[in-house]
């Protein structure tokens, strides 16, 4: 069995899709410790989540949220000097891509 891997999210669902669906993701990160979840309702909250994501040196950080949402996420990154992980963004906040991601070990 392969070790499993740390996934960050950084959740910032901003349309009515996924907000919907927004508990849901809850749920599965609830079940799976090994994804790091961060949840922001402003964009002005994204540097900070950046700053707590880095920490953690995830395999993989898996953006629910807007385009903007992950461009602005990078940004940040690229500013604390941290090497970015690989990047996937969940359009819409569907579960079942988040699984996908999971499951596959980021």
């Amino acid at each position: 069995m392969s070790k499993v891997q740390r996934v960050a999210l950084l959740s910032h669902p901003e349309g009515p899709v996924g907000l919907a669906e927004l508990p849901r993701i809850r749920a599965f990160c609830a079940e799976h410790p090994q994804v790091f979840h961060y949840e922001v309702e402003e964009a002005a909250q994204v540097g900070e989540a950046m700053r707590s994501i880095a920490r953690i040196r995830p395999a993989l950080l898996a953006i629910n949220g807007e385009p903007g949402t992950a461009k602005t996420a990078l940004e940040a990154l690229a500013r604390f000097g941290a090497v970015l992980p690989p990047v996937a963004v969940i359009r819409d906040g569907k579960v079942d891509a988040l699984r996908r991601l999971v499951e596959r070990g980021g």
